[in-house]
């Protein structure tokens, strides 16, 4: 009898698996067949079988506007989790060894700022980033990601910086290290991997973050913006259209595969902590 309980786990826990990389594997099926199809023969509704053609990455590869979109996106991500690990990472340390006046207060109001709709951001930036003369740029677009992102960076690195002794920082006190000495040679070590996790993170949402880029850009637009350009008024160009997501997430995609290390060590250290 328990030897049918655990068969039958077992092979729920296979269907739920297979069930669950199904429903990630197939819009990519789809849209690869989408891409890889004639338009006319397909129109929206792509077959099984079939010779694959791929004149449209080509064609979407040799747009000088999506290179352009794609080094929009890239500068715009580094950018970005580079202001916001500068802005974060310290401010994280000095609230996890200091006695902040209306701590509770300001950590409870970074976690309503992330609650923000993107474009309660985005409108009053608007008219900040014009006079900046930031508009339509990656470091303007940086600025505003540091609105949802920081709430973000820091209630994450406050977990990982809380997991570290205090014993130990109070040693290296003893020992003779500044407050930010201690910082690089305590605390940078050992959340290093949750980090890396925050970085991640904080990449991969800013990389498919359409509301503040479609306010904010213009002549510019970030890799999502234009992807969805190719939904045209008058006709919608499905090969296209599914060769340019495709070609979208290949970024992503590879950069979780050599992140992934580092995302489940930067989690794992913050559980056991």
């Amino acid at each position: 009898m328990a030897r049918h309980k655990i068969r039958a786990g077992a092979v729920a826990r296979w269907a739920l698996l297979i069930a669950a990389i199904a429903a990630v594997a197939f819009p990519i099926y789809w849209a690869f067949a989408l891409a890889t199809q004639d338009p006319v023969d397909s129109f929206g509704s792509p077959r099984f079988f079939y010779i694959p053609k791929f004149d449209s990455f080509a064609t979407v590869w040799s747009d000088r506007g999506f290179i352009r979109a794609t080094l929009m996106s890239l500068a715009t991500v580094s950018l970005t989790v580079a202001l916001c690990l500068a802005i974060t990472v310290p401010a994280a340390y000095i609230l996890t060894r200091r006695r902040v006046r209306a701590q509770t207060g300001l950590i409870g109001w970074l976690f309503v700022a992330y609650l923000f709709p993107d474009f309660l951001i985005a409108i009053p930036l608007y008219a900040v980033l014009q006079s900046m003369r930031l508009y339509d740029s990656a470091p303007g677009l940086a600025l505003a990601y540091q609105g949802f992102m920081a709430p973000l960076a820091m209630w994450l690195l406050l977990a990982f910086f809380r997991g570290v002794p205090e014993e130990l920082a109070q040693a290296a006190t003893l020992d003779g290290c500044s407050t930010w000495a201690t910082l690089r040679r305590i605390y940078l070590p050992l959340t290093g991997p949750g980090i890396a996790t925050v970085a991640i993170l904080v990449a991969i949402n800013v990389w498919n973050e359409v509301t503040v880029a479609l306010a904010l850009t213009s002549s510019n637009p970030t890799l999502p913006i234009l992807v969805a350009s190719y939904k045209g008024y008058a006709a919608l160009k499905w090969d296209q259209l599914a060769a340019a997501s495709l070609l979208s997430i290949v970024p992503v995609l590879i950069f979780a595969v050599f992140a992934q290390r580092h995302i489940v060590r930067g989690l794992t250290a913050g559980m056991e902590k």
